[in-house]
């Protein structure tokens, strides 16, 4: 089990648990302890890959190297980019729906950002792996619709693009996460949030979640919600 909270229902139940000790998360949309947790997923994974031999012992030190570089890159991040989305939410804020689209690991950045939005800004969204989004969603874009994309610099880059550009000439309203140096998306998005460039694919949905997360708290603030307690939601579940 992974927790935040020792002594937790999850604790009890598992044979083997770990704790993130993220500290108290008061928010209840746990945009903390989210990322936390893909820090915590990253190291177990590393580690479980030097002990198969799937990694060397240079690759691991640069990966743990780069993984310890991270708040440092989040900290940039929110510097850097929180006025960009102040105004990129002010001038989203009233949008019946997004989609937000990534490919490979990043895919499930695409459903965090997707899940942020909705539970603090009330705002109706859909995610899909960018590869699907010809499969029906794409029937939805008309000219203004808002398309977030999540676009490292990685293996998916090029078809990254093509589904981009399959987007803006259906009228859609781009957003791309992107790296400071990717000028090609920078052109064709109306809208970009800078991550640092030089993550390692793995590492990438720690810092380019991290806009979406921005992107929902201001959506929310914009719209006249309290991001910190959205309604219907609760800290913990106790029903089935």
């Amino acid at each position: 089990g992974l927790t935040n909270v020792i002594g937790s229902t999850l604790t009890r139940v598992s044979r083997v648990y770990i704790c993130q000790q993220s500290g108290p998360e008061i928010g209840v949309a746990a945009t903390k302890t989210f990322t936390s947790q893909l820090s915590v997923l990253a190291q177990l994974a590393l580690r479980l890959a030097k002990k198969r031999g799937k990694v060397s012992q240079d690759e691991m030190d640069f990966l743990a190297e780069k993984l310890e570089s991270l708040p440092d890159v989040v900290e940039k991040i929110i510097e850097t980019q929180e006025e960009n989305v102040k105004r990129i939410a002010k001038k989203y804020k009233d949008a019946e729906t997004f989609f937000f689209l990534g490919r490979g690991i990043n895919t499930a950045t695409a459903y965090e950002g997707r899940l942020k939005l909705m539970e603090i800004a009330y705002v109706p969204a859909i995610a899909y792996p960018a590869g699907e989004s010809k499969h029906g969603p794409i029937s939805l874009v008309e000219k203004g619709f808002p398309v977030v994309f999540i676009c490292p610099r990685d293996g998916t880059h090029k078809i990254m693009v093509g589904n981009i550009m399959e987007m803006k000439a259906r009228g859609a309203s781009i957003i791309a996460v992107v790296e400071e140096d990717d000028d090609e998306v920078k052109r064709l998005a109306d809208d970009y949030i800078e991550v640092p460039r030089g993550i390692p694919e793995v590492l990438s949905p720690i810092p380019f979640v991290i806009p979406l997360q921005l992107l929902a708290y201001y959506m929310a603030v914009e719209r006249g919600h309290n991001p910190d307690t959205p309604r219907n939601l609760a800290k913990s579940v106790t029903v089935k």
